[in-house]
């Protein structure tokens, strides 16, 4: 099908952008596109104009600086995989981005229309809530910072404003480990389900926990049954964290899998991320990164297509 008829505007400045936003209330914002474009093209989208972000110059580019990871909004996917400052100070940063489609959708991807779009089933809105991320944003009535808490509000759901626009995402890189794993069903998939989780170990013990998931459930959720089961706990000492894990989340269910087999994928991905921490402080190196490419994940849906729904011992680890 083709796109419905409507207006484009390219500004140079983001207050040019929110001020075709704040004109036109179905105008939408265009960053890479990979989302928006097929939404147009099956005429799920029909906005008056597209205000295409791609010649602001201020929404590129990444920081590091006391902590905090700062990616500017258009910045790809794919740039962020390959940063070497992002592989350096935050090599699991990298590798989820890695986990996202295809290297054709990296390249064109960006990180603030990922977290705006908010997706339960994209791997950003994780991240960024299990790290206690926030987003910088603008609006005609001036900036602000939005914690990822209170970001996202459900399933294609947040709380910015119709004239807002995301400057920027700002993950504090604070000496947590931080794991990042999903499921999909074959490579370049959506996940079935995406676990990230940060954390502090400490003596052995599993401290200041954050879990997040999405993909397995309606939308990008915490689960703080789980997080306070685990807290001050060794990693081996976690029966009663995997099993509020399964219980307290609301699993969907669709053609590509039950809640029932979401449910168990997730847990199982959160036994590995445990049993990582049970090794110690993660490794980032090439051996981390095959465990998180996306063709292990294709092995993962092969090995459960023939052997059934995963567990501890048949679901590669």
């Amino acid at each position: 099908m083709k796109s419905p008829v409507f207006a484009y505007a390219a500004p140079n400045t983001v207050a040019e952008a929110c001020s075709l936003l704040a004109d036109d209330e179905d105008a939408k914002l265009l960053a890479g596109g990979q989302s928006l474009v097929p939404l147009l093209a099956l005429r799920l989208a029909a906005p008056t104009t597209l205000v295409d972000l791609r010649l602001v110059p201020a929404l590129t580019g990444i920081t590091h600086d006391q902590g905090v990871l700062r990616l500017g909004a258009m910045t790809t996917h794919r740039s962020i995989e390959r940063s070497p400052l992002v592989q350096d100070v935050a090599p699991a940063i990298a590798e989820a981005a890695a986990l996202i489609a295809h290297p054709q959708v990296r390249t064109r991807g960006t990180i603030g229309g990922a977290v705006a779009h908010a997706d339960a089933a994209a791997e950003w809105p994780a991240v960024l809530l299990a790290m206690d991320g926030h987003v910088e944003v603008t609006g005609t009535g001036g900036s602000r910072s939005i914690s990822a808490g209170d970001l996202f509000m459900g399933p294609f759901m947040t709380s910015l404003e119709p004239d807002e626009v995301i400057t920027s995402v700002s993950l504090p890189i604070d000496g947590r480990e931080i794991w990042v794993d999903e499921h999909q069903r074959r490579h370049g998939d959506y996940g079935l389900s995406i676990l990230a989780m940060t954390y502090q170990l400490s003596d052995g013990l599993i401290t200041d926990v954050r879990l997040a998931v999405a993909g397995a459930t309606g939308s990008v959720t915490r689960a703080p049954e789980a997080e306070a089961a685990l807290e001050g706990r060794a990693p081996a000492d976690s029966n009663d964290a995997i099993t509020a894990l399964a219980a307290e989340l609301s699993y969907t269910s669709d053609i590509h899998g039950s809640a029932d087999y979401r449910r168990d994928i997730t847990t199982t991905l959160f036994q590995r991320a445990l049993r990582a921490a049970g090794r110690g402080p993660v490794r980032h190196d090439a051996t981390s990164r095959a465990r998180l490419s996306p063709g292990r994940g294709q092995r993962a849906s092969l090995s459960a297509q023939r052997h059934g729904t995963p567990d501890a011992v048949g679901f590669p680890a």
